[in-house]
């Protein structure tokens, strides 16, 4: 079991301290009761692929992953979305110097992770201390997002489909966290944010992931292809033979996701064009 942290960046792997120079960061966000660590980690063969195998791929990137708690029981904090959003600005702000300011950043979201991305990227634009952030991402590579928003029941859904995996069995009548409720109370709120980051998402490049296996037990998609999507021309929509959970879990170095991802990032982290005035749309293209 990962230890627990709350609204911190943590190093998963440092090109300088094995003397190599760094071409970009890679910055990973967990969604719904997901973890810094457990999210990318193959519940099977143990391997976090940001850390275990990434490195060896890409000895020239830096590897972090933004920790916050969102837990579907037991934990307070009141955060939210935008709260989560803007301590990720902040962390990030606070771990890279003035040299590193024109390094190139592609971040990787799974699920809520990727709405905590758009709000952060679009509060960047308005805010003078982030902006360096917003003009140093090239782009993204997304997992299971629901782009067009959730409704209360939807996110209740997801949090349900979690539920045994948290402990709980069906029927327990407890109580959700402080996080699952905000998504229920202000789904409204989400889509909004979603939608107010559209005009944005032109100036990166964007690769979007969506499950092919159904939910154990459930027979459904948690997040389907459509909800997965952006909709937008230059995006790409990439399907996975995994369910919402393991979309970004991978066995080894060969398993096929791994490899699709290692291609998908060393694309977006190539990209040309992404610019302040919004004005270039990026295309990724084989």
């Amino acid at each position: 079991m990962e230890p627990k942290k709350d609204l911190v960046v943590e190093t998963l792997y440092d090109p300088a301290l094995q003397g190599l120079a760094v071409t970009f960061d890679l910055i990973l966000i967990h969604g719904l009761n997901g973890g810094y660590l457990k999210t990318w980690t193959h519940e099977a063969t143990n391997v976090c692929w940001p850390k275990d195998l990434l490195p060896k791929e890409m000895p020239n990137v830096r590897v972090l992953s933004f920790a916050y708690d969102a837990d579907i029981y037991g934990n307070t904090s009141v955060a939210g979305i935008r709260g989560n959003a803007q301590a990720l600005l902040a962390r990030l702000r606070d771990l890279r110097d003035d040299r590193d300011f024109g390094r190139p950043i592609v971040f990787v979201a799974h699920s809520l992770g990727g709405i905590v991305l758009k709000q952060a990227l679009y509060a960047a634009r308005i805010d003078s201390r982030y902006q360096h952030l917003l003009l140093a991402t090239y782009g993204f590579l997304l997992y299971g997002t629901p782009h067009l928003g959730a409704d209360q029941s939807q996110w209740l859904s997801i949090a349900k489909a979690f539920a045994p995996m948290a402990g709980w069995r069906f029927g327990w009548k407890g109580r959700w966290s402080e996080l699952v409720d905000s998504l229920t109370r202000n789904s409204s709120d989400i889509s909004n944010i979603c939608e107010d980051f559209r005009f944005l998402a032109r100036r990166f490049a964007i690769v979007s992931f969506y499950e092919t296996k159904t939910w154990p037990g459930t027979g459904t998609l948690i997040v389907d292809k459509t909800s997965a999507r952006m909709f937008l021309e230059h995006e790409e929509q990439v399907p996975l033979d995994a369910d919402h959970l393991n979309l970004c879990r991978f066995e080894s170095a060969d398993d096929p996701g791994f490899r699709t991802t290692c291609w998908y990032i060393s694309r977006v982290a190539k990209g040309l064009g992404h610019g302040l005035d919004g004005r270039t749309v990026v295309r990724i293209g084989r």
